[in-house]
């Protein structure tokens, strides 16, 4: 599809599965535009990446809150009229929650009239290098960004990468500088060799870190030049002002990118579908991504039109062995990305049995919980590396890659085209259980959405149209970049409720850091499911350790009825095993720490409350050997 001025309104997801390099979902990629594998790349893209500076040591602690817009924040004289001085007086609140980085749209100039779905949007970028007065002045900015480090908190505004609005003055200055138009925004030329748009772009955001103090950037969209934010990093780090940069879809490049926004999320943008085992068992879902589990389907297709299935469970006419973590052969980027790859760790290794001796066109794996890999993408999919002949291939997949591991509850992605106009776009709306359970306990950095916190009322502005281009039943949309946040009903006890839980979890995370730690995303977490039975059904148990204790995380999804769980601590497992005995410590909901003998450990009971309640959905154990 070609997404120019045209009238259609097809789905973000349409646009990731036919090549779309997505993100906010502005732009349709033809292969021509962004570079693709059989293009020459130019010998200036080329990376240094060993000496980079790496990530800062705060990355690991980060909790990112994302702010979608600041207009809507915040509502001091009605509806959309936040400023950056109206968001500085919500830095109390934000640090009272405990997170420790916000997520911000840009304070570039923008486009102030309707963009999409009706409403002004912070990725209409007009002009990237002049600073947009409707959201302050310059000085609001500094003392925003102020007040944030004063409170422990780190500041990341929105980049839009690929391109501004097709009728910015730009376009008109530089002419050049620019190829194609999609989304009603015109591509920036990034492979023409401009070295004055080049030079342009990297004093833009060097200059906007160096002036406002800023921690880094979330680059929306793609990356697409790396060896141009290579150059923004170094003059930071320069500076003595090491920055991050993460990017929204693809995994990190060392050294450039610290890790992708986009890489395990809890639900589906357009729908109400949820990632299982992000969910329901979070220690499979890491099996998954270092090859010891999963559940694989390969097609392949062959080049006379026909095709065969197969999966690792045995269905099918191929044979689909698992064989785990091997070689690295496959590109862990998509495929106008793919120049950077392979990247030095280990792939997932499929062997493929009774495959037919003729030309083959294409083959597909796809696994439910992690995504789909393809030999021949067009986007969407990453690539997978193939070797051997039939009747037997060996397939290779990255499930893993460079940077920090990334748990997305909530973004404001979430409620795009397709999604349930009768439904709220968050996520947890209320639940305990996913919000501790599959984000803030979970062995990455949580991203999720202001008012997620407090289980606020999905509540678009009033203009907003549940169409693209707008138009049509404003006040109806539901993207939830678009949400006004109404902060009067902290006043009511279950949104306050909610708050509380949200900041004690944050707390128990702080607090238990030894071991509920961050670690790159190559490296395994020590993190296991724990077997258990249950009279009711709940999310598998999982428990986390270092060499001196551990912490078990229990779950109830169910908003009616109390859990009564009966578990089997894996002392051994863990290497905390012989000893005479054992302190329990309630984290969640809280109590007294009881002590226990070895033996009733693998009998051990709790419950675990009905969910959607405060100091529901939960049990937290710290578990310490007493000699």
């Amino acid at each position: 599809m070609k997404g120019n001025r045209g009238t259609s309104n097809p789905s973000r997801r349409q646009f990731l599965r036919a090549g779309v390099a997505g993100g906010a979902g502005l732009m349709v990629a033809p292969l021509g535009a962004f570079g693709s594998v059989n293009q020459k790349i130019p010998a200036d893209v080329a990376l240094s990446a060993v000496d980079q500076p790496g990530s800062p040591p705060w990355t690991k602690d980060l909790i990112i809150y994302e702010i979608g817009t600041t207009q809507a924040f915040t509502s001091p004289n009605g509806p959309g009229s936040g400023t950056f001085g109206s968001m500085t007086g919500k830095m109390p609140y934000l640090q009272e929650l405990g997170i420790t980085g916000i997520w911000m749209d840009p304070p570039s100039l923008q486009e102030s009239q309707h963009f999409f779905y009706n409403m002004w949007c912070r990725y209409g970028v007009m002009e990237p290098d002049k600073f947009d007065p409707i959201l302050g002045t310059e000085e609001q900015l500094k003392t925003l960004v102020e007040e944030a480090h004063r409170c422990g908190i780190r500041i990341f505004p929105d980049v839009k990468t690929h391109g501004v609005m097709d009728f910015s003055p730009l376009v008109k200055e530089h002419p050049d500088w620019f190829r194609g138009s999609h989304w009603r925004m015109a591509d920036y030329d990034w492979y023409g060799g401009h070295t004055d748009l080049d030079d342009w772009w990297v004093k833009i955001w060097s200059d906007c870190l160096a002036k406002y103090k800023m921690d880094g950037f979330r680059l929306d969209v793609d990356i697409f030049r790396p060896d141009l934010w290579e150059r923004i990093r170094r003059n930071a780090a320069a500076a003595g002002h090491p920055v991050i940069i993460f990017e929204e879809d693809n995994s990190a490049i060392p050294g450039v990118t610290d890790f992708s926004q986009h890489e395990n999320a809890v639900f589906d943008y357009e729908s109400t579908v949820e990632n299982e085992l992000l969910a329901q068992d979070l220690a499979g879902f890491y099996d998954r991504k270092f090859g010891q589990a999963g559940l694989y389907r390969v097609v392949i297709q062959y080049s006379d039109g026909s095709q065969a299935e197969g999966s690792s469970d045995g269905q099918g006419a191929l044979k689909v062995h698992l064989d785990g973590l091997t070689a690295d052969k496959a590109p862990r980027r998509k495929e106008y990305n793919s120049w950077y790859m392979p990247d030095g760790i280990p792939d997932v290794q499929l062997t493929v049995e009774n495959v037919i001796a003729r030309p083959i066109e294409n083959v597909t794996v796809t696994d439910d919980a992690l995504g789909s890999w393809r030999l021949n993408t067009g986007g969407g999919s990453r690539r997978l590396a193939l070797e051997g002949e039939a009747p037997s291939l060996k397939l290779y997949i990255a499930t893993i890659g460079h940077g920090w591991p990334t748990i997305q509850l909530s973004c404001h992605d979430q409620g795009w085209d397709g999604f349930p106009l009768d439904r709220s776009p968050y996520t947890a709306q209320g639940s305990r259980a996913l919000m501790g359970y599959s984000c803030l306990f979970a062995p990455a950095i949580p991203i999720f959405f202001s008012g997620e916190e407090f289980n606020a009322t999905f509540r678009p502005l009033p203009w907003q149209s549940p169409y693209l281009y707008g138009g049509k039943d404003p006040g109806k949309g539901t993207w939830l970049y678009g949400c006004m946040l109404e902060w009067e009903e902290l006043n009511r006890p279950e949104r306050r409720a909610m708050f509380e839980d949200v900041k004690k979890m944050i707390a128990i995370r702080k607090r238990e850091a030894d071991i509920l730690t961050v670690l790159p995303e190559r490296e395994r977490p020590k993190l296991m499911g724990v077997p258990f039975h249950s009279d009711a059904k709940v999310p598998k148990p999982y428990i986390r350790w270092n060499d001196r204790s551990a912490i078990l995380v229990g779950a109830n999804r169910d908003t009616t009825q109390t859990a009564n769980l009966k578990l089997e601590i894996p002392l051994r497992m863990i290497g905390l095993a012989g000893r005479s005995s054992y302190r329990v410590t309630d984290l969640w909901p809280g109590g007294d720490a009881k002590t226990y003998a070895e033996k009733d450990m693998s009998t051990f009971t709790c419950s675990v409350s009905r969910d959607k309640i405060q100091n529901g959905g939960l049990r937290v154990l710290k578990i310490e050997p007493n000699s």
